[in-house]
């Protein structure tokens, strides 16, 4: 009787197994890449089938844990100045005008682009594994009702919603204030994404409850603990496993409740500081010290000339005058230079008439270098160019920032301050808005660094005499291509063909003079013949092909005699 081998079957189905397993894994792996949802849909599930569960639960810190103010509901921004004070430095005239130049700048971008060469944005399909997508008619239909959508506020032909370009400005000024941005999502019954509108971001805060997983630690669990416990019966209801994660105060008191989707709470200035209780810093805040001195230099210069007490010298009158007499000259010298608002008034002593000048040195200069030095500063911190805000530099000395043509360094300002807001702002677009109604396509700001129609034509010229011909071109400009324009105009490559077209022609011109012989054929060969008529065959083969050849029979008949 045969010994059945188990351990043999049992080695062969583990085997069977593992192979079956890859071979499941690869298959996922094709199902996730392709371009059937279906079959994306059905990998995913069998892929966190498969995945090892782990939990959720962090373990560090997000926030300050000795953070008591949250008994009102929510976290607040842990700061040194209010948002009222904040709002109130924001008028300062130059932090004014480095504001206002970024909204307008920003609120170019605000329109559909007219074309390659000027500013707006686009709607299109998100690029697949780094390979843009081309937009099929369809898909152009879908980009252009997106397009409608977000220039009208989700409410076309609506009166009383804001318009893409004043929803801009007002989410800008917020950010560039209070390093504090919002806007509201409004949804349908369905969920479905109907309008959107700025709010004031001075107003929200973080809900205590978006941190509701911080108290669940061994921290908070410790005996005697009970002070930290937090009242989660206040918190929202639960959806979809989310808790409300921004509210909105007034005079202190909580008012409203916004989960994650229904509110946009955009910060351009993060930090890892548990301090910050997840706020921002503005670059107000970073400016305290150069807005208190804007202000006081403004207000000394200010008084200079309307509370001014430092006479500018003394008029001393010699020898012996009554008092009437001197008491009349006084009234009408003050009447004659008395400066405004009763600044500068002059001393009159007794004595012989005569001049003391008490102003020795010229401040002025000094002034003007302070506040250059100030507005270069702010300028710095909000990564603005002072050219931009109208303030000239150029006869003022100045760092590596400051020097160039004045063409580099509004491009070099742009690239450094207003490119990274507008980056800032087109995913927060495109994540609660564009992803929203169809998340394949996507918002691009687009023609912040674009050439210009010149500059591109100046390109075209420069390839046409590298590697581009002519008629491609002419195609990439909606022409018609020309005859012979399948070349590329390069002297190199000019001359190179030229060379080929004449050894051609040469090798016609030398066929004609023989007759049409071929000039590199054997002259003895018989009209083309292939053989030369000097290699030496066997007779039986000559006699075979019936050679007739003269040539040769002549040459044997010499040979033989």
């Amino acid at each position: 009787m045969a010994v059945t081998n188990y351990s043999a079957q049992l080695e062969k189905l583990d085997k069977a197994e593992k192979l079956v397993q890859a071979k499941k894994i690869r298959t996922i792996e094709k199902a996730l890449k392709s371009d059937n949802p279906n079959d994306m849909i059905k990998a995913s599930s069998y892929m966190e089938a498969i995945m090892p569960k782990q939990p959720d639960n962090s373990k560090a810190y997000f926030i300050d844990p000795l953070e008591f103010n949250s008994s009102l509901g929510f976290k607040d921004k842990p700061f040194s100045l209010s948002y009222t004070t904040l709002y109130r430095m924001a008028k300062t005239p130059i932090i004014n005008s480095i504001i206002k130049t970024r909204k307008n700048q920003i609120a170019d971008f605000a329109e559909p682009q007219a074309d390659r060469y000027s500013t707006g944005f686009v709607i299109q399909k998100k690029k697949k594994f780094g390979v843009e997508q081309k937009m099929s008619d369809r898909d152009k239909k879908i980009a252009n009702a997106i397009t409608d959508f977000i220039l009208h506020g989700g409410q076309p032909g609506a009166w009383d919603v804001d318009d893409f370009d004043t929803f801009i400005r007002k989410i800008v000024d917020d950010s560039m204030i209070y390093d504090q941005m919002t806007f509201e999502c409004i949804r349908n019954r369905r969920g479905q994404l109907v309008q959107y509108s700025a709010t004031d971001a001075s107003t929200f805060r973080m809900a205590d409850s978006m941190f509701d997983k911080e108290y669940d630690n061994s921290f908070f669990k410790r005996g005697g603990s009970g002070i930290w416990q937090q009242d989660r019966s206040e918190y929202g209801k639960p959806i979809k496993g989310y808790l409300p994660s921004y509210v909105q105060i007034y005079q202190n008191v909580k008012v409203n409740e916004f989960y994650p989707w229904e509110l946009c709470f955009g910060v351009r200035n993060p930090t890892t500081n548990i301090h910050s209780n997840g706020y921002g810093m503005s670059e107000l805040e970073e400016l305290i010290n150069v807005v208190t001195s804007m202000l006081w230099g403004d207000e000394y210069n200010r008084r200079f000339f309307s509370q001014g007490s430092a006479p500018k010298g003394l008029l001393r009158i010699k020898g012996n005058v009554n008092e009437a007499s001197l008491q009349q000259f006084k009234q009408q010298w003050q009447a004659m230079i008395t400066g405004v608002m009763q600044s500068w008034k002059t001393p009159v002593v007794e004595g012989d008439v005569d001049w003391i000048d008490l102003q020795k040195n010229n401040r002025d200069m000094e002034y003007t270098s302070w506040m250059e030095y100030l507005i270069k500063l702010s300028c710095a911190i909000y990564s603005i160019d002072p050219s931009e805000i109208g303030w000239d530099i150029s006869r003022s000395g100045g760092g590596a920032m400051f020097q160039g043509n004045q063409e580099d360094r509004l491009n070099h300002s742009k690239d450094k301050g207003l490119y990274p807001i507008l980056k800032f702002l087109q995913r927060k677009i495109n994540k609660f808005i564009v992803e929203q109604i169809n998340p394949e396509f996507e918002f691009l700001f687009v023609g912040l660094n674009g050439a210009t129609i010149s500059q591109e034509l100046d390109m075209d010229v420069k390839k046409v005499g590298s590697f581009v011909t002519i008629n491609e071109t002419r195609e990439k400009w909606n022409m018609k291509p020309i005859e012979n324009g399948d070349i590329i105009e390069n002297s190199v490559y000019a001359q190179r063909i030229a060379a080929q077209e004449q050894a051609k022609a040469q090798e016609k011109l030398n066929q004609q003079s023989m007759g049409g012989m071929n000039p590199n054929a054997n002259p003895f060969d018989e009209a083309g013949a292939e053989k030369n008529p000097f290699d030496l065959e066997d007779d039986d083969e000559d006699t075979e092909k019936g050679e007739s050849n003269i040539f040769i029979k002549a040459f044997d008949n010499f040979l033989n005699t």
